[in-house]
């Protein structure tokens, strides 16, 4: 299990609240994230081809990955787009669950 906190590059800190709030998941599917890394924003370039689709759509589609990966018994994988969007919201807060 990953342990850490979650700081952005523009300075701006999701916490893992803030996090389930926006992404519309609920409490026992966040798990706690690391800064992230290069593996991260790779996976976060491929997210940020669909924004032509819209911020939202692309977080409900983070959010579906998530979970198709946990429901998988592949919680690594999980973690990791955990990490990514939660950079992902922090980067783009209008795509924040309302």
């Amino acid at each position: 299990m990953y342990r850490s906190r979650c700081v952005v590059s523009v300075g701006v800190m999701v916490t893992l609240k803030e996090c389930t709030t926006f992404a519309g998941l609920i409490s026992n599917e966040m798990v706690l994230g690391v800064t992230p890394s290069a593996k991260h924003r790779v996976l976060l370039s491929g997210y940020i081809l669909n924004l032509w689709r819209g911020p939202k759509t692309v977080r409900r589609m983070m959010v579906a990955d998530i979970r198709m990966w946990r429901d998988l018994g592949m919680p690594e994988h999980a973690a990791d787009l955990l990490i990514v969007l939660r950079q992902f919201i922090s980067d783009y807060p209008e795509s924040r669950f309302e």
